[in-house]
């Protein structure tokens, strides 16, 4: 909510004969430690439920689970910006096999440079902070809030886990929000749950009532996208540790994450994914095969494409090979002529290309012809 809608909304509040005070009587919130008048803290643990896949898988610089803090937070809008203030941040780290969660809550907004500073120790010291989103949306609303209310802070290196998980299951799920990827993923099922656009207005009719309402529906939802953080580093660290069994996998979108980090265990998931009919899976691995030299592995990988799928792709991709490595114009025209025999319903860009093609591959064989003794 941008600052002016946030300025405009406390006057709303004040108007309508509620106070923003600067003492308020305890909120009746049960597993809830007031600390002052403005802030709570609430404590679980839940035993045997630490992240066991270690931090190398995804960052190099980080030893161990329990250097990492994974943290998300709830907002009085979800359009960023300096007036939108963090009521609710629940955090989460490792403490052998189990997993510890923490929440702060700012009860009104006047408690918000001690929710900080709370905020504040509990960040502390850690060698990568995990999120959902976290790098564009939560990391940029806590150094905001941080900075206005003159508090040194600064969050220090993250691991964004919406990222992988887009690249790794948007095949599977098409929507990768937190809420998709943990049905369809993670296997989690919410209970009494509120949709994210609703939570503000939550908070706002707190403010101006005094009564929870559904406060503890939003705690609730925190409390689950944090421990999902925990759960989603364990199927993501699973999936690109070359456990193919840690959760649902896209082999096709596996392989190519593999590669892009540089993981030769890629080329072995691309092949499965080909052997399993994924004819895209074998095009990736075609390609991969060529940017590394290795000609006689693509070259197989194409002419399966052009014998089981009738691949398009594959079939220019083999008559480039053979024009322009093998110096053969002869093989690949017959390339292009076996793809014009097929009567693909080719698209005029696709047509005019292969006539291209097809033209300028006459043109050689001609000459070659001539120059023949």
């Amino acid at each position: 909510m941008p600052e002016a809608r946030l300025t405009r909304r406390l006057a709303a509040l004040k108007g309508s004969g509620s106070r923003v005070e600067t003492t308020r009587p305890a909120l009746d919130l049960a597993g809830w430690r007031r600390h002052s008048d403005f802030l709570y803290t609430r404590r679980l643990e839940f035993p045997g439920q630490a992240p066991r896949v270690p931090p190398a898988v995804f960052d190099g610089e980080v030893d161990s689970v329990e250097d990492l803090l994974f943290f998300d937070t709830e907002t009085t809008g979800l359009s960023g910006g300096a007036g939108t203030l963090v009521f609710l941040v629940g955090v989460a780290w490792c403490e052998g096999t189990d997993l510890e969660v923490e929440q702060f809550f700012l009860s009104d907004f006047p408690g918000e440079p001690e929710f900080l500073a709370a905020v504040k120790e509990r960040f502390a010291d850690r060698g990568a902070y995990v999120s959902f989103n976290g790098r564009t949306f939560d990391s940029p609303l806590l150094r905001g809030r941080f900075s206005l209310a003159r508090i040194p802070f600064e969050i220090g290196r993250q691991i964004d886990l919406l990222h992988p998980a887009r690249r790794l299951w948007r095949g599977l799920t098409g929507d990768c929000s937190l809420k998709t990827l943990e049905e369809k993923v993670l296997g989690v099922r919410r209970g009494i749950d509120i949709p994210g656009s609703e939570i503000p207005e939550v908070y706002f009719q707190f403010l101006r009532t005094g009564r929870p309402g559904m406060l503890p529906v939003v705690f609730d939802h925190n409390l689950t996208d944090v421990t999902s953080l925990a759960r989603m580093w364990d199927a993501i660290g699973g999936l690109l540790s070359g456990d193919i069994g840690a959760a649902p996998a896209d082999l096709r979108a596996l392989g190519r994450e593999l590669l892009r980090r540089g993981d030769p265990r890629g080329v072995e998931v691309l092949l499965e994914a080909f052997r399993q009919g994924d004819a895209e899976a074998g095009l990736r691995l075609g390609l991969h095969h060529k940017r590394g030299g290795a000609w006689n592995e693509a070259v197989a990988v194409w002419e399966r494409l052009v014998v089981e799928t009738r691949s398009l792709a594959a079939a220019v991709e083999l008559a480039k090979y053979h024009e322009h490595r093998r110096r053969d114009p002869f093989a690949a025209l017959e390339r292009v002529e076996v793809v014009l025999s097929w009567s693909l319903p080719l698209d005029a860009r696709a047509r005019g290309e292969l006539a291209k093609r097809r033209r300028r591959l006459e043109r050689k064989c001609s000459r070659r012809r001539v120059s023949l003794p």
